[in-house]
């Protein structure tokens, strides 16, 4: 299989960078707001700080009515760095002196006054404007400083996620080629490891415990004949005959470990697994029909692979078992219900798999389609699994085959 086009190699990179500049924006936002907040308050406290001191340093001026000693007060305060614009008013906001910054647009907005009082009354005020990319500056420093990190985690964080999506897809890829199946090249690697690996987790296997903690025991017993072995083995190389039985017996334990099912001694000519649930309405024959389906397209791939053809029957029926403490009763129930499955096998054709009519009425069996086998028996025939059954079961028998 090649590489898909949703590569963890390409996905993994463009998310870490999707993320890094959602973040970086996110920080570099805040960051920014912070700044301008500290630099209006260092403006606003200096402003209020200098408008403060040239009011008391023009209130003798003012007193002497010195004109010229105002303006020089005026020109010395522009000379500190930041100031852009520095004005005295008399009380009634007239003019009385002031300095500015060449290209300076006055903004009354961005104002810092200060009243100047002699003896507690009020005889003029003070204006002076400060330069607020004189504040700013320092701070964009460290914002230049920020970013300049920022980008170097970016690019570190990019070169590490290329890697290890590389390293990632490669892995996944080579899982991926071990498992059969067919898949949309819209899917990435995760999720055709997932569909991939789907049929094996589909069918659960049941864990029986002991009999002496257990007072019943819910099983489905599957029956599979071979009706034509008699003829084969009279006819067919004893070699070849006996290799591929050998196979044939190598993949039913295969299919039986895939649906979580135990063989049970074989008889003449048929094969036996019993599948457990934990609860009447657990998918134990839906289990064994899934694993009889299987069976029975594998005994064709041995057609098309080794030129034998085995004529198969099946036949499936569930209960409820009561268990006993004696493992020797234990075994003579099985046994009855085997007796009981062989009826039903004399009474199917090669190819058909049989169920009984309890199994025909199990949860698991209702989207199924069967119809009555003879108007003489109380038995169903499987036309047919639906459509999921279909898919899943085809998934299965990939994986079973791919050592064939």
């Amino acid at each position: 299989m090649g590489n898909t086009k949703k590569s963890l190699a390409k996905t993994l990179p463009i998310l870490t960078l999707v993320f890094s500049l959602t973040i970086g924006s996110l920080i570099a936002l805040i960051l920014g707001l912070q700044v301008s907040s500290i630099a209006t308050e260092q403006k606003n406290y200096l402003g209020k700080t200098l408008s403060s001191q040239l009011a008391k340093v023009v209130r003798d001026p003012i007193i002497r009515q010195d004109m010229l000693s105002l303006q020089v007060e005026v020109d010395e305060m522009l000379s500190i760095e930041g100031i852009q614009h520095a004005a005295v008013y008399d009380a009634t906001n007239r003019p009385l002196a002031k300095a500015q910054k060449a290209q300076y647009t006055v903004n009354p907005q961005n104002s810092h006054t200060s009243p100047i009082t002699i003896e507690n009354a009020v005889a003029g005020y003070v204006s002076v404007q400060l330069d607020q990319q004189f504040f700013s500056a320092p701070l964009r420093g460290l914002q230049l400083t920020f970013s300049l990190l920022w980008i170097s985690i970016v690019v570190a964080l990019l070169v590490l996620s290329i890697q290890l999506g590389k390293k990632l897809s490669g892995r996944l890829n080579h899982l991926i080629q071990q498992l059969p199946g067919d898949d949309s090249d819209k899917m990435d690697e995760l999720s055709t490891l997932e569909h991939r690996i789907k049929p094996l987790l589909a069918t659960r296997q049941y864990h029986q415990a002991p009999y002496d903690e257990q007072e019943k025991q819910h099983c489905a017993l599957l029956a599979i004949a071979c009706q034509n072995l008699t003829l084969l083995e009279s006819r067919v190389n004893p070699e070849h005959f006996e290799s591929v039985m050998a196979l044939f017996d190598a993949l039913t334990n295969d299919a039986a470990d895939l649906y979580g099912a135990i063989r049970l001694s074989a008889d003449q000519s048929s094969i036996y697994l019993e599948f457990t649930g934990d609860s009447k309405h657990s998918d134990h024959p839906l289990r064994a029909l899934y694993c009889a389906t299987a069976i029975h397209a594998l005994s064709k791939q041995l057609m098309d692979t080794q030129g034998i053809k085995l004529e198969l029957a099946s036949a499936i029926s569930h209960g409820e078992q009561q268990l006993s403490a004696s493992q020797l009763l234990n075994e003579r129930h099985h046994k009855e219900r085997l007796m009981s499955l062989q009826s039903m096998l004399k009474q199917a054709v090669n190819g058909q798999i049989l169920l009984a009519k309890n199994t025909r009425g199990h949860p698991s069996m209702q989207e199924i389609s069967l119809s009555p086998h003879t108007e003489e028996n109380s038995l169903f025939r499987v036309d047919k699994l639906h459509e999921t059954g279909d898919k899943l079961v085809a998934q299965q028998i990939a994986l079973l085959v791919r050592n064939l």
